[in-house]
């Protein structure tokens, strides 16, 4: 986030489509994991826009360990260990039975949806399912070439080749999945493979013969492994049973493969933003796979994702955190005063002007009705009108994700005082899903250039936001929202996410509504 000279983004990841030859129809992905460890003390460096950054490293101390599965499967459901060619002297991986109920299931469901969706029988895959792993004596087929070397896999993450319909997934103990996997659990694979399962069944309803930017048909598979994974998380799937974490897995998962800063995601490749690819994945969890047969036809709204001025993309897009006038605390809370000034001009009584105050410790704020977490970054101090930041943690946060990951938080402890002056009555959970929502009705006024969004109803704004912004807003929410849906404090992330898209996409009014 920034003022009207400097604009805020992140860098996600890097997806591609690749073509191995005129008629190989491919779909890979690679990508660069962001970070989620909140003990990070220096700015992320960011590479040259275009570029394919390394893979990094995850880490989530509050991650499950591992994957909620139901109970053995009856005989009648397949569990046939073919279902994934695991080749010959395979290291073992405690993921190993996941992913076989993974696959299982997902054609179970496929030859279920297919005729209800589309209207045409199911048909399994021609080829195998492949765990590629280094030292692997059998070779693993071509996508336009005699073979396929683990070097490749392990650079694409995974992939679905239309020629020999077949998937292959790194299995390297060193590959992005293992260390997803171990760092979030085994639900982030799982979703990676339900998402390029959902490109063979792009082949088998056409969807691959269509002339589409890949954008279209990368949001259709998100959505494809959100409808999946809803169904798991509901107790529908014949082998398994997605737990929380598992849930919140794949949205990790889906903000770990998402285009590089500076990529406009209608380019040939383009998978679209964190907050694009978790919006799909949601899409599909919450209205099922005749939603995500509709995308094609009737997109999903997309936020930017490029530069606008080379100012920005040697500053990587954050503004300085700090409180002069183009500095990030200083235009902040200007911005959020005179949207809510303007949105809430017919309103008795107004919501008066808030001012941001600088503490260095939680020890030294009194107030009599502190909310928020002020532990965590921001809480605004009703009786006297003061959104205050922990300096400390609010530049801890900073320099672990960005600068809109303060924005996201200072957005909250604006929506709490609107929320407070409309005389709400929510409290606990619903109360802060509305504070989630208000603050994505701000945000939507203040993106550049969105594809499918309405303008901005408020002009002459002194901050910017785009969908690196809101990448870094999502990486905030899985650090500090509820871990599971049934606690009901602040919400879980899938909860919180959803809230915050709501304002995003649908604007202010929409959140008011709720009220």
């Amino acid at each position: 986030m920034a003022s009207s000279r400097v604009v805020a983004l992140l860098a996600a990841g890097a997806v591609m489509l690749a073509a191995c030859g005129a008629e190989v129809s491919v779909t890979a992905e690679r990508a660069e994991p962001i970070s989620f460890d909140p003990t990070v003390t220096s700015p992320d460096p960011r590479p040259g826009v275009g570029t394919t950054p390394p893979n990094g490293s995850a880490t989530d101390p509050n991650a499950p360990s591992t994957p909620t599965t139901a109970p053995a499967p009856t005989a009648s459901v397949p569990t046939d260990p073919l279902a994934i060619n695991f080749g010959p002297d395979k290291p073992p991986r405690a993921y190993d039975d996941f992913l076989l109920r993974v696959v299982t299931d997902l054609e179970v469901w496929w030859a279920e949806q297919l005729p209800a969706v589309y209207g045409i029988e199911f048909t399994p895959l021609e080829g195998d399912i492949y765990a590629a792993y280094p030292g692997r004596p059998d070779d693993l087929p071509g996508c336009g070439a005699p073979t396929t070397t683990y070097q490749e896999v392990q650079e694409y993450v995974a992939f679905y080749c239309g020629v020999g319909d077949f998937l292959v997934y790194d299995d390297g103990d060193n590959g992005l999945l293992a260390e997803l996997a171990r760092d979030y659990g085994a639900g982030t694979i799982g979703t990676v493979l339900a998402h390029e399962y959902g490109h063979a069944i792009q082949l088998r309803i056409g969807t691959l013969d269509r002339a589409l930017a890949t954008i279209l048909t990368e949001q259709q598979a998100d959505c494809f492994a959100g409808a999946w994974t809803g169904r798991a998380a509901r107790g529908e799937a014949s082998t398994l049973r997605y737990s929380d974490g598992d849930v919140r897995a794949g949205l990790i998962a889906m903000t770990k493969v998402s285009d590089p800063l500076g990529i406009d995601q209608f380019v040939p490749g383009g998978h679209g933003s964190g907050f694009d690819r978790v919006g799909a994945f949601q899409v599909g969890y919450a209205e099922g796979p005749a939603r995500c047969a509709e995308i094609l036809d009737d997109p999903l709204p997309l936020v930017p994702n490029q530069f606008v001025n080379d100012n920005e993309y040697v500053s990587g897009g954050n503004a300085a955190f700090g409180y002069a006038e183009d500095e990030l605390l200083g235009f902040l809370p200007l911005d959020l005063n005179r949207y809510w000034d303007e949105e809430l001009a017919t309103t008795i009584p107004r919501l008066g002007p808030l001012k941001l105050v600088a503490a260095q410790s939680v020890d030294e704020v009194a107030c009599t009705d502190l909310r928020g977490d002020l532990a965590r970054g921001v809480a605004l101090c009703v009786p006297t009108g003061e959104v205050v930041i922990n300096e400390p943690a609010a530049l801890e946060l900073y320099r672990s994700f960005g600068d809109f990951s303060v924005g996201y938080l200072l957005g909250l402890a604006w929506s709490e005082a609107v929320q407070e002056s409309l005389g709400s009555e929510l409290t606990g959970e619903p109360r802060s899903l509305a504070n989630d929502c208000l603050t994505g009705g701000w945000v939507q006024t203040v993106i550049r250039g969105p594809r499918g969004l309405p303008q901005p109803r408020v002009p002459e704004r002194l901050s910017a936001v785009s969908a690196g912004d809101l990448d870094e807003a999502i990486q905030t929410v899985l650090l500090l929202a509820d871990l599971g849906t049934d606690d009901d404090v602040v919400g879980s992330a899938f909860e919180k996410i959803a809230a915050l898209r709501t304002g995003v996409i649908d604007g202010t009014d929409a959140c008011l509504a709720q009220l």
